[in-house]
């Protein structure tokens, strides 16, 4: 029975299947031509009143604050008095999404067939395709670059579609072409969710001076970035000192060896400082919320085994998103300890 509507009859889900296949067949580009010449549909988002806005703030904070039942709740709520809201349905899709709840993100996703622009529901259908099965992850990125390359979409579906382009070739461990999808915007203008995708792609190509490139030598007051951008800063900090340390020793005694000593003696510990100080007070106040920054810290910065496997976690616990997964692999394996499956 569905989950979401269980007064749905056999005939409605066999309909459902015919509207997926269809939905596929758009997606793998044979419909291309015919729905590249249709106009774009007008959202009816456009006419949320200010009731159901406020309840679609409320929830986004709720799920930001990782309360995702709560969040939810007050999603369902909205739903029920408008089954066809589409920005509800998208974060309910998110947050489903976040959960690791991926059976019922697909299903939020199918929602909205019939309900908004095909462009929209197929890119939410092929993110959730993308976790459901990893291992067809190379055909669902093509597929998603197909339907971004081909059918018309606004601004904003552009850069929803960039963000998971990007996620996708990340999983991928293509990290050039996961910057590569945000190359159009600037690096400050960029949410924290791409900017710390973005910084987490230079470290792995280990361009830590191409991240800090980007932030003053040392934070100012009243301008410091989120906690989980910090330890990424520190981070980078930490790879650029013992880079230039490294040359410094392979050159010394000579005038190279003299410029890397001086270009290491200029690399300070500033990001590494401000990240030690915010964990601190994270820590003593037993902060539970986005406790992956905490994680980070412990397995990048000031490398804890203990603490960053305790505080993955913590996190794991809450949130499964692929970055999420990945902090707990490395600090499963910086602890040598194997998943339990």
């Amino acid at each position: 029975m569905d989950a979401t509507n269980p007064q749905r009859t056999d005939g409605t889900r066999r309909s459902w299947t015919l509207r997926s296949l269809a939905l596929a067949l758009l997606v793998l580009g044979s419909l291309a031509t015919a729905a590249a010449s249709a106009a774009p549909t007008v959202s009816r988002d456009s006419f949320t009143t200010d009731g159901e806005a406020n309840l679609l703030a409320e929830a986004d904070a709720l799920q930001y604050g990782h309360r995702f039942a709560d969040a939810l709740e007050l999603l369902a709520t909205l739903l029920e008095r408008d089954p066809a809201h589409v920005q509800a349905r998208l974060m309910q899709a998110r947050i489903h999404l976040a959960q690791g709840s991926l059976m019922a993100a697909q299903q939020s996703c199918q929602e909205l067939l019939g309900q908004t622009d095909m462009t929209i529901t197929a890119t939410c259908l092929l993110e959730v395709a993308g976790r459901l099965k990893p291992e067809r992850l190379p055909d669902t990125y093509q597929q998603l670059q197909r339907l971004y390359l081909q059918q018309p979409a606004t601004v904003a579906v552009r850069h929803w579609q960039q963000q998971i382009l990007a996620e996708q070739a990340f999983e991928l461990g293509q990290y050039q072409a996961a910057i590569d999808w945000f190359g159009t915007r600037n690096f400050a203008a960029q949410p924290v969710v791409n900017q710390k995708l973005i910084i987490d792609a230079w470290l792995l190509l280990q361009e830590p001076r191409q991240v800090l490139s980007h932030y003053s030598a040392c934070p100012r007051v009243g301008q410091l970035p989120e906690d989980s951008v910090i330890v990424r800063l520190a981070h980078a900090e930490r790879l650029a000192a013992a880079e230039a340390a490294d040359v410094a020793d392979s050159a010394a005694g000579s005038a190279a060896g003299s410029a890397a000593a001086d270009q290491e003696q200029q690399v300070r510990r500033c990001w590494r400082q401000l990240a030690s100080e915010r964990m601190q007070v994270r820590i003593a106040r037993d902060d539970a919320l986005h406790t992956s920054d905490i994680a980070y810290y412990f397995l990048y910065v000031d490398v804890n085994a203990t603490q960053a496997l305790h505080y993955a976690e913590l996190n794991f616990a809450v949130a499964e998103e692929p970055a999420d997964q990945r902090l707990l692999d490395a600090a499963r394996t910086l602890t040598g300890t194997r998943a339990q499956n």
